[in-house]
């Protein structure tokens, strides 16, 4: 289906500083005919944006942008990836993947990091499912693993 377009950061400013990096991997072809993720150019230099939601809607993020981010959206840049293949995002960088035209599938595993230090701001969980961690403590445990080099 449809992952409109959104920024990553717009859910997780329950998280203190935004030090967070996005990698979607492919798990199948990922083409422009089957949706690939497509990414806005120079959105990484954007404001934070209201959430306007991930399924269906493209276009519902016209709501939120100027006209001059509504031209820059206007001019995605499809990326392309075989499976096995991953790509990098800034936190804030516009993206979203179009409907899978063909009869594939387009599967993907995302996965998001954030750098060590990063706190709760939220006395909530900051996903479905996980546990709480208090506002002001590091994220870490068994839902935010902290990874480490290997001596």
């Amino acid at each position: 289906g449809v992952v409109a377009w959104h920024q990553d950061y717009s859910y997780w400013t329950r998280t203190k500083p935004m030090a967070h990096l996005t990698c979607w991997i492919a798990l199948d072809d990922a083409s422009v005919a089957n949706g690939c993720v497509n990414y806005i150019p120079g959105s990484h230099k954007w404001e934070l944006l209201p959430i306007t939601g991930l399924a269906g809607d493209m276009e519902r993020i016209k709501a939120v942008l100027s006209p001059e981010q509504w031209t820059q959206l206007n001019c995605p840049f499809p990326v392309e990836l075989k499976a096995g293949e991953c790509v990098y995002h800034h936190p804030l960088t516009v993206h979203g993947s179009f409907e899978n035209q063909t009869p594939s599938p387009r599967r993907a595993v995302v996965l998001n990091v954030v750098k060590d230090g990063v706190c709760s701001a939220s006395p909530d969980p900051l996903l479905e499912g996980t546990l709480p961690v208090p506002p002001g403590e590091p994220l870490g445990g068994k839902f935010f693993p902290l990874l480490r080099a290997v001596p």
